[in-house]
């Protein structure tokens, strides 16, 4: 209530009595029903790839069967594996073992005694496995991006996938994969695409992307968000589509799923 003295006048709205307190308003939002969701199938230590990479190769000939794959292809990821196996294992152990013996020999020519010329010690890297052959650079790109080729199957099950080694352990954990918008921009002599992206705490991200339904490409790893895409038109008077998804990057390579596809469209 105002007083005769408060200033107030027979006007002045809600002086005039007691004031009377908004009801307040609560807003609960469901809860989501909570999934079980999976780690990225990938060994993130060096010293598990060997290891995948040898069931991955032997396990997909036994699970062809159900699959129906091309027996090319099966053939070509199945040689990936088996030659990056032997990288990753045998060889890459002998070069580790070679490190200090190089080492020691360097320094006995420092300050060693004897006047006959030195013999430097040679790196033999381990013979091959039968049937091992060596494959061309880039194996483990095509191997994870057979994999996706699996996924796809119509014949394709989780079973199938625990089998081969390419879905991850179950935890709890969210943001498995990235998140990402896309923003349109003018460009020098074309629209360009802002990809703004979070990728809560890993080191990065793989950026793949298509134009006009074409084929999937490897566009960037990109450490730090944003990756402006500047590639120029298909054709240079005429919109194109592109799609994007990504990955997480980490351990020197893209791990995880792909996140969902989000599309834009590029003028001239």
């Amino acid at each position: 209530m105002a007083l005769w003295n408060s200033g107030a006048t027979w006007n002045s709205g809600p002086l005039w009595g007691p004031a009377i307190p908004p009801t307040p308003h609560f807003q609960t939002k469901p809860r989501k029903k909570p999934t079980m969701k999976r780690q990225p199938y990938f060994p993130k230590r060096i010293a598990e790839r060997p290891g995948w990479f040898a069931t991955y190769a032997a396990e997909l000939v036994l699970a062809n069967a159900t699959l129906g794959l091309p027996a090319g292809d099966v053939t070509a990821t199945v040689a990936d594996a088996r030659f990056l196996q032997y990288a990753a294992g045998s060889w890459l152990v002998a070069t580790r073992d070679f490190g200090p013996a190089a080492t020691s020999a360097l320094e006995e020519l420092y300050e060693g005694p004897g006047a006959d010329p030195f013999v430097l010690p040679v790196f033999s890297a381990p013979a091959l496995p039968v049937g091992v052959a060596a494959v061309g650079a880039g194996a483990l790109q095509r191997i994870f991006a057979f994999v996706q080729v699996i996924k796809t199957s119509p014949n394709y099950t989780e079973a199938i996938g625990l089998q081969l080694g390419i879905v991850g352990s179950e935890e709890t954990a969210e943001n498995l994969v990235p998140s990402f918008t896309l923003k349109v921009e003018r460009g020098d002599t074309s629209e360009v695409v802002r990809v703004a992206f979070r990728k809560y705490g890993r080191p990065g991200v793989a950026i793949y992307s298509r134009r006009n339904g074409g084929a999937w490409e490897l566009l960037a790893i990109d450490l730090a968000s944003p990756y402006l895409d500047a590639r120029p038109l298909l054709v240079a008077t005429a919109p194109e589509t592109r799609e994007y998804r990504l990955q997480y990057y980490e351990a020197e390579a893209p791990v995880g799923d792909f996140t969902a596809i989000a599309s834009v469209t590029v003028a001239p």
